[in-house]
């Protein structure tokens, strides 16, 4: 689990304890029971979740089967705005290598490091980067649409250990 995943969850979990009212973390619903005990508690985080989520929650157990945190409600990446989309492709790929080629280095680098967490590390991807639409963890490349196309940014690791960047321009 990230860093921001926790810090997330520690939030949730705060504001639920404080009593506040809030949609079902899971799906996302405002069906959520008042007080909050009154739910159903998670088998996944310990945190309440709405009465549909738990029994979901439940007959997922049952199988066997998994819903991690990365497909709640709660956890889907907030999209900063972005006024990308509107300008050309070649504009949108020199704006997101100057300001945002750091930020997307250290995203690649995360994933290629620690391959368990690159979903997590792609969620944090579109909360950082305004304007990214697409975010490929195996080969590690990026893509933001524009007002005549794509951007398309792709990372590896060389033979000799260094960051290797490739940018290209898709027509529509």
């Amino acid at each position: 689990m990230t860093e921001r995943m926790e810090r997330r969850l520690l939030d949730l979990k705060a504001r639920q304890q404080a009593g506040e009212h809030m949609m079902c973390p899971r799906c996302g619903a405002d069906t959520m029971k008042e007080p909050v005990c009154t739910n159903a508690l998670s088998r996944v985080a310990d945190l309440y979740v709405c009465d549909s989520c738990g029994t979901a929650e439940a007959m997922l157990a049952f199988m066997k089967q998994d819903y991690p945190l990365t497909s709640w409600a709660a956890f889907q990446p907030v999209r900063p705005p972005s006024d990308l989309e509107a300008l050309p492709a070649a504009e949108v790929l020199q704006r997101v290598m100057k300001e945002q080629a750091d930020t997307l280095i250290h995203l690649y680098r995360m994933c290629r490091d620690d391959p368990e967490n690159a979903s997590e590390y792609r969620l944090e991807a579109f909360e950082s980067c305004p304007g990214l639409t697409e975010v490929w963890t195996q080969p590690f490349y990026v893509k933001y649409r524009a007002a005549d196309g794509a951007a398309i940014i792709m990372f590896k690791t060389g033979t000799d250990g260094r960051i290797q960047i490739a940018e290209c321009v898709v027509d529509k």
